[in-house]
């Protein structure tokens, strides 16, 4: 494979030409500057030709995990019901101080789940309908919690299509880090329209659902995949509260430090999978001791 080295760092590191990601495509961080020239070893979907790639006409999230979602929000939402009751409850009674402690727990509960409410938002609201000579976009405000972007219904001719921009992100604090990629389509006007993400990249959890609807995009469309390296926001207070993405213009950290954050993040996932490994195991001891 032909191989172009480009300089860490710079915002114009790119992988345009051709190549296939399948399903776990993620597992292997690309580092732009590591003369990652190709979209498959860069972790990228792929065009092909105009026509698309014939296997996808229409895409939403998939349906057990919009239903995942919605169950969990409403465990989420009904254990912040109880506690919020039983905080008032307390607090009437006048025991202050354990009235406080619980309204503390209660507020992180309710912050919770308004941040679960808005994910399942983003997973049930996002729908992609590819016609012939257009690709209809439903994208709501949710589809993203860390940028935040407006709600858009687009109807866009794929000859208007550039490119479709990405990026790594890495969000650090604490010591712990997450790691997501962002999806932007640039029109030939100027004009970039925030897509979605994958997250928990290099995780258990990663996500991949969106390789198909950006292959077939680009396929149709005849846009390259343009990668712009690794950029880092404000992680806020462990990626829930005060988030900050780093603006879309930002150059690309340079390759060591898309090795530290790649670091940070899988250390990251490992721990969160330890100790929800640990509670299950505990519970389980629990329940054979009674």
């Amino acid at each position: 494979m032909r191989r172009c080295p480009r300089p860490a760092g710079s915002c114009c590191n790119r992988a345009k030409t051709s190549g296939t990601l399948g399903r776990g495509g993620y597992s292997r961080p690309g580092i732009v500057g590591e003369g990652l020239t190709s979209n498959a070893e860069a972790g990228l979907p792929a065009a092909t030709n105009r026509m698309g790639t014939g296997s996808l006409h229409r895409f939403r999230m998939p349906l057990g995990t919009r239903l995942f979602s919605l169950f969990g929000t409403i465990l989420i939402g009904a254990a912040s019901f109880v506690i919020v009751g039983v905080a008032v409850v307390t607090l009437f009674m006048k025991q202050w101080l354990i009235g406080a402690g619980i309204a503390v727990v209660a507020a992180l509960m309710v912050e919770l789940t308004r941040y679960v409410l808005r994910d399942l938002q983003g997973k049930w609201g996002l729908r992609i309908v590819f016609n012939p000579e257009t690709v209809e976009l439903d994208l709501p405000a949710n589809r993203s919690l860390i940028h935040r972007p407006p709600s858009r219904r687009l109807s866009i001719a794929y000859r208007d299509i550039a490119s479709i921009e990405t990026r790594l992100e890495a969000y650090a604090s604490f010591g712990t880090a997450n790691m997501q990629r962002a999806y932007v389509l640039r029109l030939k006007s100027g004009e970039r329209v925030y897509l979605f993400e994958e997250r928990a990249l290099g995780t258990s959890l990663q996500s991949d659902y969106f390789t198909r609807a950006v292959e077939e995009i680009a396929a149709r469309a005849e846009a390259p995949v343009e990668d712009l390296g690794m950029a880092r926001g404000d992680n806020g207070v462990l990626g829930v509260w005060g988030t900050k993405p780093a603006d879309w213009a930002s150059p690309a950290l340079s390759s060591g430090e898309q090795r530290r954050m790649w670091g940070t993040a899988v250390r990251t996932g490992q721990v969160a999978f330890l100790l929800v490994a640990l509670a299950l195991t505990a519970r389980g001891v629990a329940a054979l001791l009674r």
